[in-house]
């Protein structure tokens, strides 16, 4: 059975082709979007502009760690790889930390509803362009040093 013409089946691609589409993907929207929240800031003027520029800015951070880390080639780590995602969760929980304590300061001069809706909206797509880009029901394969056999062996006292 063959599909439909105009639709393609499903392809086979590795896992460091999906992160790395994800990670390109990710850095191009969140770019985008802080952009846009800049851009809104600064036609709104005033203390909207600086709570966009500090939203747009650590949502800007955040982007760019997430997508470093859909980049990286841990394939090459693999022991390292399972430290990406909590490396991942603990800088960006330290931006946002650092974004308190830098922000403080400057709290009566900007608008703390662009600031969070800044913010908020770029967190959001970046990470639903991450999940839909890692699950867009394109076949992942495994790849193995072992080769074809992956079979278990069959224990001999089995009847």
């Amino acid at each position: 059975m063959s599909a439909p013409d105009g639709v393609r089946p499903p392809t086979a691609r590795t896992a460091e082709t999906a992160f790395r589409a994800a990670g390109r993907r990710v850095a191009a929207i969140g770019t985008a979007l802080a952009v846009a929240c800049l851009a809104a800031g600064a036609a709104s003027g005033g203390r909207a502009l600086a709570g966009a520029a500090w939203g747009a800015g650590a949502g800007l951070v955040v982007t760019a760690i997430t997508a470093v880390v859909l980049l990286m080639p841990w394939q090459r780590f693999p022991l390292m790889a399972s430290a990406g995602v909590m490396l991942s969760f603990a800088a960006k929980i330290a931006v946002m930390v650092a974004v308190v304590l830098l922000a403080g300061p400057h709290r009566e001069g900007l608008s703390r509803p662009w600031f969070l809706a800044c913010l908020a909206l770029i967190l959001i797509v970046v990470t639903i362009v991450e999940v839909v880009t890692l699950a867009v029901g394109q076949a992942l394969t495994v790849e193995s040093d072992r080769g074809a056999d992956l079979a278990l062996p069959r224990p001999t006292d089995v009847r």
